[in-house]
């Protein structure tokens, strides 16, 4: 796949390598030279705002339907009840699963053969549009940037589905969504050097 090249060699998916590398547990780090020292400022700040409360148990609700039907990701096809069923089930374990969320996919069937049967870009594209919009709703840029890379790492820590294939379409997404953004703001490490509400601008 010769048009994959571009984008693991991209800005976006660096971070997300840099990032996933942060999210996982200090046991089962790998040497810490393996982050990009590049990005590893920038991946810090984004642990950070996910860490502060966005997560936190208490304060997350199951999906809203009607957050999806607003926010246009129904599916296309048929199955658009079925479907969108399954990406809010999935969206409440990826919210609330943490580290037990391969269990917790793998032990259920039909979680399980939707994702190995239909994990595509336009699935991963609605599990992380819906996630974001279930955490936060009108929430900061930089907010929205923290769940798609959270999304990105916990899907990626799924046994389903080849890693790059999740850490590809992460990259695609903040590519899609975020990249004017981020340029705007003068590139991922200005964009995230400072703790200045960015919507002002």
């Amino acid at each position: 796949m010769e048009g994959d090249l571009p984008l693991i060699t991209s800005d976006e998916y660096r971070l997300l390598e840099t990032y996933c590398q942060k999210r996982r547990k200090p046991q089962t780090r790998l040497r810490q030279s393996a982050c990009d020292e590049k990005f590893s400022d920038v991946a810090e700040k984004l642990t950070q705002i996910v860490d502060n409360g966005l997560l936190d148990e208490e304060l997350l609700q199951p999906v809203d339907r009607r957050l999806n039907a607003d926010e246009g990701i129904e599916a296309d096809s048929g199955d658009k009840d079925v479907d969108q069923d399954v990406i809010e089930k999935l969206v409440d374990l990826l919210k609330k699963s943490g580290d037990n969320l391969n269990e917790k996919i793998l032990s259920n069937h039909e979680l399980k053969g939707y994702l190995q049967r239909t994990f595509s870009y336009d699935v991963f594209k609605k599990l992380t549009k819906t996630f974001i919009t279930s955490v936060v709703q009108g929430g900061s840029k930089r907010e929205e940037i923290a769940l798609a890379f959270e999304v990105t790492s916990r899907l990626k820590a799924l046994d389903l589905q080849p890693m790059n294939r999740a850490m590809g379409y992460g990259a695609q997404y903040l590519q899609e969504y975020f990249a004017p953004w981020v340029k705007q703001h003068g590139g991922w490490e200005k964009a995230f050097e400072d703790d200045d509400d960015e919507e002002v601008h």
